[in-house]
């Protein structure tokens, strides 16, 4: 029988012989496993990753919008600029770039406390360009922060050549420090500097005439650069120098004058002493010491602002409410005359041209009129030149100005740029009508109905009425439903008409009503500048307390508008405290830091206490010896120590010109009575006993008056 072959035996891994399905269980199977492991790992990923990559995103898409608000404020497009900034914060608050935006835009629209904070936080950042210490260097001014712009003046001069801007800020900080020797060396070398712009040419002349004598070389070719930008309508400066001539703050060029032109102790006026230890004004309002800065700034940097209208109303959306005026002594009108006839409140210019000046006033008013750049403020601006030639056309001047700029619906139909620029236009004629004293023709060129559609108008509108002493009207006005200014102004308003109209516990609440209502530090410094105007100092020093509570380390102002609360009031030990605060904040400024020494002094400081401040005096003396207060603050030092001859050698060499502060004046005083000067002591006591003083200083004084 034949053998049968044996039955093959199939091999494990012969897939032929397994099933179909198993196969594609297992393919699934395996796919399966692959896909939660792919699955979890991309879920771990996007648990960790998603957030850093929505923040690059977002960090992308802020620079982005950052980037489009810097071109837009370059173009003055401030609106724009100012929405394209916010979102970008908004996209990422931490990017620095949305910083920067910011803060430029504050700087360039005069935010000056905002602006100051936000480029501290760029700084921190170490994200601060060139331009941006520029910029930040004109906010620190403004702000009165000297020591901040200090240090950025230090990078940008610590370059191999610095820029003519750079040295035309290191000039205005040295004027600042109260060192003119260099401030006009830095704007000479503005000056010879062949890279030098047009802006910045204009501004070291300028900077030059505020510096030197009108009867100095220096000063005469300074006024002839500027008379020739002025000439120039092609030169981008010549605009803003047109501005400098036609409103007169410097005098033309002249010839030396013999002898002592000193002032009597007789034309002193009370000055109570500011933060930076050098006289200031004591009734003005708390914001002049920022305006004062702007006004240095601008010294600095004849720049388009001066040349330009200020930044639109569409910026006002983010910007702080305008500060107003709210003079306590109103405008009286003659009695010869009806309220639409009030004089011209500017001196009339002689029609002849000063030997110094080669521009004439009325070739000033011509070039204004026919500027290619100009703008209706500037018209105006020659219409006023020329009443100031002419006193008695003034009349034909504003009827001329009235039927230009006071047509709203023409005006509308005449700039392309429609109601925004008729609006505009018709501020700055309402503007200019207040400010000459006719403020019956602002009345019937602005009509309340269209006054009450934009504060601006609103508030000159309410100008007027206040100019006529109309405060029942102004009383009704801002009680109106249809108020569209910020509530704080409306209820500053009111406590002025209440008070006017007799009413004082209604003045009271209202200013403690603008008290609730002002929630940040700008609005707070207003509603200080304005209360302290209209002698409701309690109302000012509670705002600025505020102020400085919401940001204490830039509302450098603040700090100063207590102070002169405090000397005014002849609080001399809580001046004494503000003022050790002032010089703990800023440890860098030395005349803060003298300022605290004399106050101290005056109250009976120890010797070791006098003998600090004796050194610290005699440094700052030696740097600055024009500085009276720093000399008071030696001197008593002292007198304090019982040296009266050492005290006497402090005021050797200084000379009387008008404008020292009466308190450095007293113990000048004193401390001629301690050497056996008698008469010439005495003589300066009678003369000072009308001088608000201190109570201290006072004393130092009293006995030379029995």
């Amino acid at each position: 029988m034949p053998k049968q072959p044996s039955r093959p035996v199939a091999k494990k891994d012969d897939l032929d012989l397994t099933p179909p399905e198993e196969i594609r269980a297992r393919r699934i199977k395996r796919f399966v496993l692959l896909g939660a492991v792919i699955a979890c790992v991309l879920g771990v990923a996007i648990y960790f990753g998603a957030r850093p990559v929505g923040g690059a995103i977002k960090g992308w898409q802020s620079r982005r919008l950052a980037r489009e608000a810097f071109a837009l404020i370059e173009q003055g497009k401030w609106s724009d600029a100012n929405a394209k900034a916010r979102d970008a914060y908004l996209l990422r608050p931490t990017e620095p770039e949305a910083w920067r935006a910011i803060a430029r835009l504050a700087s360039r629209t005069n935010q000056w406390p905002p602006a100051l904070e936000w480029w501290k936080n760029v700084d921190e950042a170490h994200r601060l360009t060139v331009e941006d210490r520029r910029d930040y260097i004109a906010t620190a001014l403004a702000a009165g922060e000297v020591t901040l712009a200090a240090k950025q003046v230090q990078v940008l001069m610590a370059q191999p050549a610095p820029a003519a801007i750079d040295l035309m800020w290191a000039g205005q900080l040295a004027s600042r420090q109260s060192d003119p020797a260099l401030a006009l060396d830095y704007a000479e070398r503005v000056l010879a500097d062949k890279r030098a712009k047009p802006y910045e040419i204009a501004s070291a002349a300028t900077l030059v005439l505020s510096l030197t004598s009108p009867s100095s070389q220096r000063y005469a070719e300074a006024w002839k650069q500027i008379e020739d930008v002025a000439r120039d309508p092609k030169n981008p400066a010549s605009l803003g120098a047109l501005v400098l001539l036609a409103n007169e703050k410097t005098v033309p060029p002249m010839s030396p004058i013999g002898g002592n032109t000193s002032l009597s102790l007789e034309s002193l006026g009370r000055r109570s002493l500011g933060e930076d230890g050098t006289p200031a004004p004591s009734p003005t309002p708390a914001t002049q010491g920022a305006a004062s800065a702007e006004a240095t700034e601008a010294r600095a940097a004849v720049s388009s602002a001066q040349s330009n209208p200020s930044p639109n109303q569409g910026a006002a959306a983010s910007s702080p409410p305008p500060e107003i005026s709210l003079d306590s002594t109103p405008q009286p009108t003659p009695a010869t005359q009806s309220g639409d006839t009030v004089a011209l409140d500017l001196v009339a210019t002689s029609s002849s041209t000063p030997a110094g000046r080669t521009m004439s006033l009325k070739e000033v008013a011509d070039a204004l009129e026919n500027h290619p750049d100009g703008r209706p403020a500037h018209k105006l601006l020659a219409l006023e030149v020329r009443a100031r030639q002419d006193p008695a056309l003034t009349d034909q001047y504003v009827a001329d100005a009235v039927e230009r700029f006071g047509n709203a619906a023409r005006l509308a139909q005449t700039y392309q740029g429609g109601a925004d620029l008729a609006d505009e236009t018709l501020v700055a004629l309402a503007t200019w009508l207040n400010k000459i004293g006719r403020p019956a023709k602002t009345l019937e060129v602005l009509p309340e109905a269209h006054a009450i559609q934009r504060q601006d108008l609103f508030l000159q509108y309410a100008n007027a009425l206040a100019a006529l002493q109309r405060w029942s009207e102004i009383k009704d006005l801002f009680l109106s439903e249809h108020s569209v200014v910020d509530p704080m102004i409306q209820h500053m308003y009111l406590a002025v008409a209440q008070a006017r109209l007799g009413s004082a516990t209604s003045a009271t609440n209202e200013w403690q009503r603008a008290l609730q209502v002002a929630n940040t530090p700008e609005k707070l410094l207003t509603l200080a500048t304005n209360a302290e105007q209209n002698s409701a100092n309690d109302i000012a020093d509670a705002a600025y307390s505020e102020a400085i509570k919401s940001s204490p380390t830039t509302n450098r102002a603040a700090y100063a508008g207590r102070l002169r609360l405090a000397l005014a009031g002849g609080k001399t030990a809580q001046a004494q405290t503000i003022a050790a605060e002032i010089a703990q904040m800023w440890p860098d400024d030395a005349a803060a830091r003298n300022q605290d020494a004399y106050l101290r002094l005056l109250l009976g400081a120890s010797d070791d206490a006098a003998e600090a401040a004796e050194r610290e005096a005699q440094v700052l003396v030696a740097r600055e010896p024009q500085n009276w207060q720093a000399r008071a603050t030696l001197g008593l030092a002292c007198l304090r120590l019982g040296r009266n001859k050492e005290a006497l050698a402090a005021f050797r060499g200084s000379r009387v010109t008008g404008v020292e502060p009466p308190g450095a004046l007293a113990v000048r005083a004193a401390i001629l009575a301690a050497n056996g000067y008698k008469d010439g002591a005495r003589n300066d006591a009678l003369l000072l006993s009308a001088k608000p003083l201190l109570p201290e200083e006072h004393a130092l004084i009293a006995p030379l008056l029995q």
